[in-house]
């Protein structure tokens, strides 16, 4: 996957670059106004793919200067900022979604114990937050060479980033529930036919101290964002953008249930419920430029 990743950089760079250089020639005999930009945008972000985190929408931002080469290509460096809240929703804490198992999970021997019964654990988690906080080198290249009198003009980009990935600690508890089984005030133990869990009193505490996983992790990493855009007046004083931009950071650590089966096996595994994983997203931006 890392070599994919670096590969694709490569050739994206090239193929930017390459075809800019025909323009290059044409554009030197006339002069460029406005050909150094500052820029902002912002709007939502969405994780991309299947079993790619418990999060909400997130939100972006960025900030950044390009110079215009000519009337073709654009560079220059950008920060950025993604982030993406734990959604418990996501995670569909609900008792038909909960990590189960078969038999007695105490291993209660004693004759008066059904010890052949589903069982499960119901998360309640909070915590977890991701955001990346990225350094890019933004390839801008316009479609159709952009003029003075430019009303609209449509492009594509490549921004290779570094990223300093921050994900907050994770925290909550486990209830553990009974399928079909469940223990009157008398102490009678009754089974049942329906679709019912009962909750059985155990419970348990989750964060960092307990469980390694669950700690917060911050890491250094890298990626790379592409994607189309519009942009009106691209050669005035002001102009403003509509983009989208589809983004892949190589791993990092993030919560993600949708990767474990709903058992209990994969419950307890040390890891659960983080992955380390590449994290693709899209971002939807708007935005404005002074040129100057």
């Amino acid at each position: 996957m890392k070599l994919k990743f670096y590969v694709l950089i490569i050739l994206v760079s090239i193929s930017l670059t390459s075809v800019a250089q025909d323009e290059g020639v044409i554009v030197k005999k006339e002069r460029i106004g406005n050909d150094k930009s500052l820029f902002l945008d912002f709007g939502p972000s969405f994780t991309l793919g299947k079993n790619i985190g418990d999060y909400k929408t997130g939100f972006n931002f960025e900030i950044g200067f390009t110079k215009r080469l000519n009337r073709l290509l654009s560079v220059g460096p950008s920060i950025s900022y993604v982030a993406f809240n734990y959604d418990p929703d996501v995670t569909s804490i609900q008792g038909g979604n909960a990590y189960v198992g078969h038999g007695d999970p105490n291993n209660w021997k004693a004759d008066f114990v059904i010890d052949d019964y589903d069982y499960g654990y119901i998360l309640k988690l909070e915590g977890g937050d991701l955001s990346l906080t990225s350094l890019a080198v933004s390839l801008k290249l316009n479609l159709v060479p952009v003029k003075d009198k430019s009303i609209i003009s449509a492009y594509v980009f490549a921004k290779p980033f570094v990223s300093y990935s921050s994900r907050t600690e994770v925290k909550g508890s486990d209830t553990r529930y009974t399928y079909q089984i469940y223990e009157d005030s008398d102490g009678q133990v009754w089974t049942t036919s329906d679709d019912t869990w009962y909750p059985d009193g155990f419970t348990s505490t989750w964060d960092g101290s307990k469980y390694d996983a669950l700690k917060a992790k911050n890491k250094i990493t890298g990626g790379i964002f592409v994607g189309p855009g519009i942009e009106l007046f691209p050669a005035k004083k002001f102009s403003f953008y509509l983009q989208a931009s589809f983004g892949y950071t190589l791993p990092v650590s993030y919560v993600s249930t949708k990767s474990y089966d709903n058992t209990v096996s994969d419950y307890v595994k040390k890891e659960f419920p983080m992955v380390t994983k590449g994290f693709p997203s899209v971002n939807v931006q708007v935005g404005g430029a002074f040129n100057f």
